[in-house]
């Protein structure tokens, strides 16, 4: 069969989802488009750099940084919140660039980036402890995460894996580690805090905790220093 006489729009379903399930996405493309010209205008689709798997060419950002952050940048602009949420952590980790860096961290929580809400309330959480006003916009980012009022086991399990992800992606971005500015506050309730049930279930290296809080605030600062704790 001729490729040529297949219709723009399965060529650019095929080459989205090897953008999507390849182990090496960037190399795969580039063979692709450099294939034959039906090919070179699908991948050019904004589908296909918005499913492009970009956490999976970590390799590039040690071998090649420069073009690494110029893919994340041509996928950033397609859609991508992968992309987004790495660049945006690269802008405000390592170029210090806290206003660039929240407009991309803000992107990909739009597209329903879970890591990208969570890094926007830490470091909205981490102001918040120089500056009380912006305290409940932090709780307001992190309350996305979690609907209820009360976190259930599925909202633990969930806040612990996208905490590793976060951290993962921290670590591999960067040398820089952050520290507290200032140490939240004690509560003045002294059961506040205190451990309900763990299980051996490990999540984050620390097993599945279940902590009772009095408020909000008291539970995302403890979140929060959580996060420190592992980066």
């Amino acid at each position: 069969m001729d490729i040529a006489g297949l219709p723009s729009d399965i060529l650019v379903e095929v080459t989205a989802s090897i953008a999507t399930r390849s182990a090496t996405p960037l190399s795969d493309i580039v063979n692709l488009r450099r294939s034959c010209r039906v090919f070179r205008d699908a991948t050019a689709a904004r589908k296909v750099g918005r499913c492009m798997a970009v956490n999976r060419e970590w390799r590039l950002h040690w071998w090649d940084k420069s073009r690494f952050l110029s893919v994340l940048r041509r996928c950033a602009a397609s859609g991508n919140p992968e992309a987004s949420y790495i660049l945006g952590l690269e802008e405000f980790c390592n170029r210090r660039r806290k206003a660039t860096g929240l407009w991309h961290l803000c992107r990909a929580m739009e597209h329903g980036h879970a890591a990208a809400a969570y890094m926007i309330g830490m470091i909205t959480m981490h102001d918040s402890l120089c500056s009380p006003a912006v305290a409940e916009q932090a709780l307001e980012r992190l309350d996305w995460l979690s609907p209820c009022a009360s976190a259930g086991p599925w909202t633990r399990r969930r806040m612990a894996s996208v905490r590793v992800e976060a951290v993962s992606v921290m670590r591999r971005l960067t040398m820089r580690r952050w520290r507290m500015a200032e140490s939240p506050t004690p509560c003045v309730d002294p059961w506040c805090g205190k451990l309900v049930r763990q299980t051996a279930e490990a999540w984050d290296g620390d097993g599945d905790e279940e902590r009772w809080f009095c408020s909000r605030t008291c539970r995302w600062r403890h979140e929060y220093c959580k996060f420190i704790a592992k980066i």
